[in-house]
């Protein structure tokens, strides 16, 4: 019992679907997937993780995309989705997940400084 408890450890992200063929589905898919999942088209998607790639500095880490990392932080947002649901979807652990949102959202703001201008009075 001890063994089976503590020892023995059963790998739990083994899903098939995993992080890139999904996302690779939503984004080669039909355009209204990209539109449900993210709310932007394909297109823009790139674009929007091109600028932050160039000329914001979000860089990729060992194990994930630059384009993995904006879609999980587009799809926690945009699906209201917690923590467990996204690592459950790209299949990454809870701690990654966290960490990759927080990178995310630090240079989404500096984004928003740029792009988001008030109108002077």
């Amino acid at each position: 019992m001890y063994y089976i408890n503590y020892m023995h450890k059963e790998p739990c992200m083994v899903s098939y679907n995993t992080w890139m063929r999904w996302l690779n589905e939503v984004l080669r898919g039909h355009w209204k997937r990209c539109v449900n999942m993210f709310r932007m088209d394909t297109t823009t998607l790139l674009s929007l993780c091109n600028d932050l790639e160039t000329h914001y500095g979000l860089k990729p880490s060992r194990r994930m995309s630059f384009i993995e990392m904006v879609a999980m932080f587009l799809f926690t947002i945009v699906v209201g989705a917690s923590n467990r649901e996204v690592h459950e979807r790209f299949q990454h652990s809870g701690e990654i997940v966290s960490r990759c949102l927080k990178e995310v959202l630090k240079f989404i703001c500096l984004f928003a400084i740029k792009v988001i201008k008030p109108v002077d009075p």
